[in-house]
């Protein structure tokens, strides 16, 4: 087996680890803290990871991607275990942040790896494959979550799988990256990097493009299971099946997403103006619906999701066409958006608390999401790959 499929598998594992538990983080915090503010604790954790992505190029220069890989792991099971064994809402509230933290960390580390195995000819096919495997962890995860959420173990059950599916997957990329080689890693001041992204505006509205799309997940991942769960009144193995029809989009559009933009060159600016349109549109109507319908709830979270995976398919592609390897500055950046869409949409929606009920916040991500239409005029239309010279 070659490395870049060993890296989808790895890619895979960790992935279903994530995904496991991200859509019962929220109602697993609900008690030890209000649902008002869960929101912040998503905010502290966002915080922290922002930090370690900001110096990200720092640490990659000392200890290299395997090595910073690898300690991220080990942070992320010493964080669940004290997830699993503690009923201290403290050390859960800590373990948490440190599990979210590494989460990203670990995720942006296989980012490189991914980009350093893969043919830099077929960007567009070797993204919407690794898209594609990925999210097919994030389709079955709630299926595997409502089935042990609804037994005795409950909550805890899914953090020890997850623990489970760490170690193997820490195991197999321990053996899978041995005689990985650092690139020069590129150590560019914050002014720098806002002179590159000022001066190319393609860029920046590609990663603007990209928090957008962060901040949607972010807003999701938070308060759509407590909405389900706590008003609407549906049961965890009823939600288990609704998000994975929700998630199958994901799976469905990725791969042919890539091939339409490398063998068939369909605009990445028509891709991206359909994806956000349709997410914006499905997201708005949800505040409106009442009925406990599985089928039209599913309906529905499908279209967010058809949206959201056609959107974060083509954005993808669109970054790492114009970036390569050694461009670690442009990879942080770029991934920073997760962590402070994570910061910044438990915030905003903290706020909106104060005047309307939980339903409406959906209504207002809808019409939030709709601002990434006015940056795709901004982005190019030729597919060059790389960053030419004339740029740096």
């Amino acid at each position: 087996m070659n490395k870049i499929n060993r890296m989808y598998i790895l890619s895979f594992l960790f992935t279903l680890h994530i995904a496991l538990s991200a859509y019962v983080n929220s109602t697993f915090l609900t008690k030890i803290i209000s649902e008002k503010y869960v929101g912040i604790l998503y905010t502290i954790s966002s915080l922290v990871t922002l930090i370690f992505l900001s110096r990200s190029v720092n640490i990659l220069k000392y200890f290299g991607n395997r090595k910073f890989v690898l300690s991220s792991l080990l942070v992320n099971m010493v964080s669940l275990v004290g997830i699993i064994t503690s009923k201290n809402p403290y050390i859960i509230g800590t373990s948490f942040i440190l599990l979210s933290a590494t989460n990203t960390l670990v995720i942006f580390s296989l980012d490189i790896f991914i980009e350093h195995f893969g043919n830099s000819e077929t960007i567009g096919k070797t993204r919407g494959l690794y898209l594609t495997i990925i999210n097919l962890a994030w389709m079955i995860s709630p299926l595997i979550t409502a089935m042990l959420i609804t037994k005795e173990g409950g909550y805890i059950s899914i953090y020890v799988l997850s623990f489970i599916a760490t170690i193997v997957m820490a195991i197999g990329l321990v053996f899978s990256v041995k005689t990985f080689e650092d690139s020069t890693y590129k150590k560019t001041p914050f002014l720098e990097t806002y002179r590159y992204l000022k001066a190319n505006r393609h860029m920046l509205a590609i990663t603007v493009i990209n928090f957008i799309l962060q901040f949607f997940y972010a807003w999701m991942v938070v308060y759509m299971p407590i909405y389900l769960f706590e008003h609407i009144g549906f049961k965890w193995d009823q939600i288990g099946v609704i998000f994975t029809i929700m998630l199958t989009p994901f799976v469905i559009f990725g791969l042919p997403v890539g091939i339409l933009i490398d063998k068939y060159h369909i605009k990445r600016r028509t891709l991206l103006f359909i994806g956000i349109l349709i997410m914006s549109i499905s997201t708005f109507i949800i505040s409106f619906i009442t009925t406990k319908n599985i089928a039209l709830w599913s309906l529905v979270l499908f279209m967010t999701r058809m949206g959201a995976s056609i959107t974060e398919t083509t954005s993808e592609i669109y970054f790492f066409m114009h970036t390569k390897e050694e461009d670690t500055f442009l990879l942080s950046v770029f991934r920073d958006m997760t962590p402070v869409a994570y910061i910044i949409a438990p915030l905003i929606s903290t706020l909106i608390f104060i005047f309307l009920p939980l339903k409406f916040l959906f209504s207002v991500l809808g019409i939030i999401t709709l601002i990434g239409l006015y940056y795709i005029p901004k982005l190019k239309i030729n597919n060059q790959y790389g960053i030419s010279n004339q740029n740096k």
